[in-house]
């Protein structure tokens, strides 16, 4: 019994130091150089850059080892950017590269991707591509690509400028920014994750300017940017319920400019924003408490800090393969 206890101690005591990071973000901290990804704990603490090039977008796969993100490709002088997804694990080894430009139809030999986005049981992942569009145009579709067998499936068909691509938790749907309605205005639009029943979840206009729609832990809502070009001027944040299509408003502060936000967790939203704190010409990363409106300050260095994306350490799956996750903190609760 005694090296029992003995024992358990021991495990209590390594806990801490076998945590794992749980929000991963993009940062350009050095002085020169582009934005790197780094991850850090949910206090801010403990933070570990995992890149050494430029990258774009991150987000955590479903079990946490690994995370996809954008990466530039290398091209000819006076040639257009190019981009395609790439994957890493978690701590930053094993760089591959996911979708290739082996294609017939690339828009004019240009690989221009974004906004990757994994499905919950981690088989595939969606992410918009203008592959298909027309030479010289800035349009982009949705795609996902089934991680084991590399096939892609095309899902949008309307010509127009998608970004911000968001798979639901329960995997039913995908939310994204499309300005399909009017153009220069993007809005938020939910469809099912086959590619059917896309439709508008906020109507657009000339006045809105929506973006970055991320899912909430129940897929119920989506949690959204909204910049008013109307009388008053100013953005906010929004969390939207699908299923009621009620819109709940964030108390943020007034001064603050609003980069994006995703929700980490129930009860809190991460949400990069400047101008909070006496720092109004960087973006710093926020935890924001839905109930209370607690702000905690989570990054404080001289370069923006942004893109985030967050995963609960102790995601334990205790449901058959290929079936929606369930965390310990679910069952608790």
């Amino acid at each position: 019994m005694l090296l029992l206890r003995l024992i358990l101690c021991c495990l209590l005591c390594l806990l801490p130091t076998l945590a794992h990071t749980k929000i991963v973000f993009k940062s350009k901290r050095a002085a020169t150089g582009g934005e790197r990804l780094y991850v850090m704990d949910d206090d801010g603490r403990n933070v570990q850059q995992i890149t050494d090039y430029s990258a774009l977008w991150p987000v955590w796969s479903p079990d946490g080892k690994q995370i996809a993100f954008l990466k530039s490709l290398p091209v000819e002088r006076r040639q257009p950017q190019q981009f395609a997804v790439f994957i890493i694990n978690s701590d930053g080894s094993n760089l591959h590269r996911l979708t290739d430009d082996h294609e017939d139809d690339l828009n004019g030999g240009r690989l221009f991707e974004g906004a990757p986005s994994w499905s919950p049981d981690g088989h595939r992942i969606a992410f918009t591509s203008a592959r298909a569009t027309k030479p010289g145009t800035s349009g982009k579709e949705i795609y996902t690509m089934d991680l084991t067998t590399k096939k892609m499936r095309r899902l949008t068909r309307r010509e127009s400028l998608k970004t911000s691509v968001s798979w639901s938790p329960d995997g039913r749907y995908i939310a994204y920014r499309d300005d399909a309605l009017i153009r220069g205005f993007p809005t938020i639009f939910v469809m099912r994750a086959d590619g059917s029943g896309q439709r508008e979840l906020v109507k657009a206009d000339m006045f809105h300017f929506r973006y970055g729609p991320r899912w909430s832990p129940d897929s119920q809502s989506v949690v959204y940017d909204e910049d008013n070009f109307g009388p008053g001027g100013g953005g906010q944040v929004v969390i939207h319920n699908i299923k009621t299509d009620k819109r709940q408003v964030v108390d943020t502060p007034d001064n603050w400019d609003v980069h994006g936000a995703c929700f980490m967790g129930s009860k809190h939203l991460l949400i990069s924003a400047k101008g909070f704190n006496g720092t109004p010409d960087k973006y710093e990363i926020y935890r924001y408490h839905l109930v209370t409106g607690e702000i905690v300050n989570l990054t404080n260095t001289p370069g923006n800090d942004y893109a985030m994306d967050w995963i609960d350490d102790d995601v334990l799956s205790v449901s058959p393969k290929d079936k929606k996750k369930v965390t310990w903190g679910e069952i608790k609760q």
